[in-house]
């Protein structure tokens, strides 16, 4: 992670890649074998209007058309903020950073950690984030309250039989019909928030911040974003860093494997680690797995413990907790094994702020409404078709043996897109992309990374002519920020020079 979100106490989840909860739409990937359509000129977006926001950030709003054929349409404002360069005598331009998704609200996430970026580069750049279409404060697709959210993540998260298996595949297990909510509220506008239409947004933030080119740092998602803008604009690159790559390539039905491979990987070696070291919190007299599948046990059997803020936590917060725990080693590592040792004792305290960490609830107890723009959006770049009920079953029963820990959480919903959203034009979606003209581009892939599997980035080094390949060696999702000197140094050099790390680095945390 690249900084904290929502939390001092550990750093999870900024660069989001979010599980779907069993109440939404089910997600697809990114890739699709159409032809990429000719880029859209942005408007000549006129320069942002600053104004103070606390705490050394300026805000603003950029306003883009709804449909970028149509620019005297309807239009959408879309939220900025940005860190000013704190050395403006040195300073070298402005830096856009995506978080990942897709649908984290940029301008909050920024605002939460920009402390956590290298020295080097807030005293250089003006840190600039903006929630994308359909995100945040961006026409959100806000689809429910926050009440019946809590209802979601209290439900039983993984079918016991076949009727729950029928429910499930339905959509109508949870509280609500979360699609049709969707339909009822957005209508329309659930087609217009697509990849390509946020890399035209992108395309006239850079020009309404007045930049030559662009720099952009895009995490998880963030570099499905990047590598759509290069393939659209490849003239305008300055820099651009894309960390914990998507893998393109992949199917639905791959990407749903790698997922669970790599959140169980992953486990595995925070499990190792915890066994290992008898200052772990879940220790467990040197059997953290044994104590790990017995409290799983107990939350699929309706166990639950209470939160210092009313709630109880059960089975589903138990998993997303295990998720965001693993998704940064060095502070994500013990603050998970803090709070299983606090689950088992009756105290759901920590799983709670692992958990709000990826459903994006904030203290208040407000979600972010990212759940409902991630499946928009993916679905958006690419409609595959629901599965068949019988295909969703094969999938779950396959990967609950495969996958003793994540599978049945991950294969609760079925692949695809509900039948019933809006689908945006061929041309709209991501397709096949493939850059040749853009400048250098220096990707980032963690070896063991959980939710983007390393995979993704080479996949990406072979889609982005010229670019290169920094490797990190380590168990997380993502490198850049986390304090580790080999990746930091290098990126750092990276976007203030434009000089490349050596071709084959491997990076150790």
């Amino acid at each position: 992670m690249v900084i904290t979100h929502r939390l001092d106490t550990v750093a999870v989840v900024l660069h989001r890649r979010t599980f779907a909860i069993s109440a939404c739409v089910a997600m697809a990937v990114l890739v699709a074998p159409l032809g990429t359509p000719p880029a859209t000129a942005a408007a000549n977006a006129p320069a942002l209007q600053w104004r103070s926001c606390g705490s050394g950030f300026e805000c603003s709003t950029l306003s883009v058309p709804v449909d970028w054929s149509q620019p005297a349409g309807p239009h959408v404002a879309l939220a900025v903020a940005r860190h000013p360069a704190e050395d403006p005598s040195q300073r070298l331009g402005s830096l856009v950073i995506n978080f990942g998704g897709p649908g984290d609200p940029g301008a909050e996430s920024l605002r939460q950690g920009v402390s956590n970026f290298p020295a080097v580069i807030q005293q250089r750049f003006d840190l600039v984030s903006f929630d994308p279409r359909g995100t945040g404060q961006s026409r959100p697709i806000a689809c429910v309250d926050d009440a019946t959210y809590d209802r979601a993540l209290a439900a039983d998260p993984i079918p016991q039989n076949v009727q729950q298996l029928l429910s499930f595949y339905a959509g109508t297990n949870g509280p609500v019909d979360l699609v049709q909510a969707c339909i009822n509220r957005q209508g329309p506008w659930l087609a217009d928030v697509g990849t390509r239409n946020t890399a035209r947004d992108l395309e006239a933030l850079r020009v309404a911040l007045g930049e030559r080119t662009l720099n952009f740092l895009g995490y998880s998602y963030g570099t499905v974003l990047g590598a759509v803008y290069a393939q659209m604009y490849p003239n305008r690159i300055g820099a651009m860093v894309l960390d914990g790559a998507v893998n393109l390539s992949s199917t639905a039905a791959s990407e749903l494997h790698d997922n669970a491979a790599g959140f169980e990987q992953a486990l595995d070696a925070f499990l190792a680690d915890c066994a290992a070291r008898t200052s772990c919190a879940f220790h467990e007299n040197g059997n953290p797995r044994a104590a790990l599948l017995a409290l799983q046990q107990r939350f699929e059997t309706g166990y639950t413990v209470p939160v210092f803020d009313g709630r109880q936590a059960g089975a589903t917060l138990f998993y997303l907790a295990l998720a965001g725990g693993l998704y940064d080693r060095k502070t994500g590592w013990p603050f998970l094994a803090k709070s299983l040792a606090a689950a088992e004792h009756g105290s759901g305290d920590g799983i709670a702020e692992l958990a709000d960490t990826l459903t994006g609830r904030d203290p208040s107890g407000h979600y972010d409404d990212l759940q409902e723009a991630l499946a928009t959006i993916r679905c958006d770049d690419r409609h595959d078709p629901l599965v068949s009920f019988a295909q969703y079953v094969a999938t779950y029963e396959q990967y609950s043996q495969e996958f003793p820990i994540f599978g049945g959480f991950l294969a609760s919903s079925p692949l695809g897109c509900d039948p019933r959203l809006p689908v945006p034009p061929a041309a709209e979606q991501v397709g096949n992309v493939r850059v040749t003209a853009a400048p250098p581009i220096l990707i980032v892939g963690t070896t063991g990374d959980p939710a983007t599997p390393y995979a993704g980035a080479v996949d990406l080094q072979s889609r982005l002519r010229r670019s290169r390949l920094l490797t990190l060696v380590s168990t997380e999702h993502a490198g850049y920020g986390k304090g580790i000197p080999c990746v930091d140094s290098n990126v750092d050099n990276y976007l203030l020079t434009r000089r490349l790390p050596p071709v084959g680095l491997r990076c150790q945390p």
